[in-house]
């Protein structure tokens, strides 16, 4: 039996077989499927995983840096790189406190996921938008005071107050 198979059919084979091969011992590729895969399944499972919300986060705490800056400068005050470190410092709590939610939120008990604080998280999360909703307002009124939400302020500021 005569094969069927031209030299087409073979180069297109073989330049199949040289890209698999070359991606087979492409650095890239190893490091993606053994270091970066495992790293990011183990930050959403043991760290973090509601990047969602993070992107909203980010935003908020990026307008009240600008709104803080633009504060600085209409009161005249030096502007300087103690409030990007405490803007940096603040993330970092964040964090910190986001990888506790979600432990709290994300922890088994004999293989299964316990229920007990599944609350927490969106307490969590409303009360850090709350906190950067609460001081961008804050700078807006001061950059201009036509801007009146004191009672809006005042109101959640009150929330966070212990009793």
């Amino acid at each position: 039996m005569k094969a069927d198979h031209t030299i087409d059919a073979w180069g297109v084979f073989k330049d199949c077989a040289v890209k698999f091969a070359s991606n087979f011992i492409d650095v890239k590729v190893w490091t993606f499927t053994f270091v970066i895969t495992p790293l990011f399944a183990f930050t959403e499972k043991y760290l973090f995983a509601d990047w969602e919300f993070l992107k909203y986060l980010t935003v908020f705490m990026m307008i009240d840096l600008i709104t803080g800056i633009a504060k600085a400068i209409k009161n005249k005050e030096a502007v300087t790189s103690y409030g990007i470190r405490r803007t940096v410092v603040k993330g970092l709590q964040y964090g910190v406190f986001l990888i506790v939610v979600h432990g709290l939120d994300s922890f088994e008990v004999k293989g299964e996921k316990s229920d007990v604080f599944g609350w927490i998280v969106t307490g969590a999360y409303s009360f850090l938008m709350g906190v950067e909703g609460k001081s961008i307002l804050e700078n807006i009124i001061v950059l201009d005071n036509r801007f009146d939400a004191k009672y809006f302020i005042e109101k959640i500021g009150d929330a966070f107050k212990r009793k």
